[in-house]
């Protein structure tokens, strides 16, 4: 990235040894009178006029090109940014490429293997007819001001916990009321407590809407969903009468991946990196990778019903019809394809700053 620095690598070197001796300098203005001087000549004889004939033909000609590619890079970054970049950009700039070439050389491999799969992929992104992104207007739209919102609720209901507590000792102090007259006045606290905790359906319905346009427009970013495991998910999917959800299947095809990374060791042994409650014991417990097993089963059911991979319009799957989706993909689908980070669902999420306020919200 230095080559405005380093000429044809010795040069340098030749630049301190020559300007240490006196030496008869040729002017720009005589070279110029010759009508041989062209831009990089030019450039060449202001920067090492006083070494030139020292090097010979062979290092001029490689110091003559190194400028050449030097100045053609200035001059492609004036006109397409403005401006000559730094190294630290241009470095960046390099890498962000070399990510695009390996990322276009893998799915031409995946292309290749997937032809079929991809060129009919079930889903295409689909928007909402009438709601668009309004952070300034829609709570559920802006995470920062959701998070407000849910925190002031909290707020609310810890004074009313605190409240409650004075006004319970006062009613079961009362001797006018009876017993079931005390439970019946003490129940109605606690549900006034609750209630104030409780966000509004509609902004909690909208927040749904909101959080499937993300994970939506991550999904169609990422190349997973072109890959075998994917396919053979949608299928059974698809054979149990639910396969047209891409937020559900992706999503829960994350939570798959955790299984069968875990379905490769000896199930006798410890989870490798798992630790949590366990059922009868106190604080956190290393599982074995059985242990592990049974239990990540229950989050692939879990994720299958969850209601916020589907629109507020929308009934989850049961829990029955959830189970039997489960077992077939544990049972059905090698684990070989699953290295344990493939299957990041919802990792190319838009954040509320990359959004433009107006713009249709994805809904399938």
């Amino acid at each position: 990235m230095k080559s405005m620095y380093i000429i044809a690598g010795g040069i340098l070197v030749m630049v301190a040894v020559v300007l240490l001796a006196p030496q008869k300098k040729a002017t720009i203005a005589e070279e110029k009178a010759s009508g041989q001087l062209d831009e990089i000549d030019a450039y060449i004889l202001k920067e090492y006029g006083p070494i030139l004939e020292k090097l010979s033909p062979e290092e001029k000609e490689l110091g003559r090109q190194e400028i050449a590619d030097h100045l053609a890079r200035e001059k492609a970054e004036l006109k397409k940014y403005g401006r000559v970049l730094t190294d630290e950009e241009r470095y960046q700039l390099e890498w962000q490429a070399e990510v695009k070439a390996h990322e276009k050389a893998e799915f031409a491999k995946l292309y290749a293997e997937q032809k079929d799969w991809i060129d009919n992929f079930p889903f295409r992104p689909g928007y909402h007819p009438d709601i668009v992104f309004d952070p300034e207007n829609n709570i559920a739209h802006s995470t920062e001001k959701f998070r407000a919102y849910r925190k002031e609720l909290e707020r609310k209901g810890g004074e009313l916990w605190h409240k409650r507590g004075e006004k319970t000792q006062e009613i079961w102090a009362r001797t006018d009321l009876s017993l079931e007259e005390k439970h019946a006045a003490d129940d109605k606290l606690w549900q006034e407590m609750e209630a104030a905790r409780e966000p509004d359906p509609e902004i909690m319905a909208e927040r749904r809407i909101i959080m499937r346009h993300k994970r939506l427009a991550g999904f169609y970013k990422q190349h997973y969903r072109y890959l075998p495991e994917f396919e053979q998910a949608y299928r059974i999917f698809e054979e149990e009468g639910a396969g047209d959800n891409p937020v559900q299947i992706a999503d829960t095809i994350s939570s798959l991946e955790m299984y069968k990374e875990a379905s490769k060791h000896d199930p006798k042994e410890l989870h490798q990196y798992f630790e949590g409650p366990m059922e009868g014991k106190k604080g956190n417990h290393a599982y074995t990778n059985q242990q592990f097993l049974d239990r990540s089963f229950h989050w692939i059911v879990n994720t299958i019903t969850d209601e916020y991979n589907f629109l507020p319009s929308e009934t989850p799957t049961s829990r029955e019809q959830a189970e039997r989706i489960a077992k077939r993909l544990v049972e059905e689908i090698p684990a070989d394809g699953f290295t344990g980070n493939t299957f990041f669902f919802g990792l190319a999420d838009p954040k509320d700053e990359d959004m433009v306020p107006g713009q249709s919200l994805l809904a399938e």
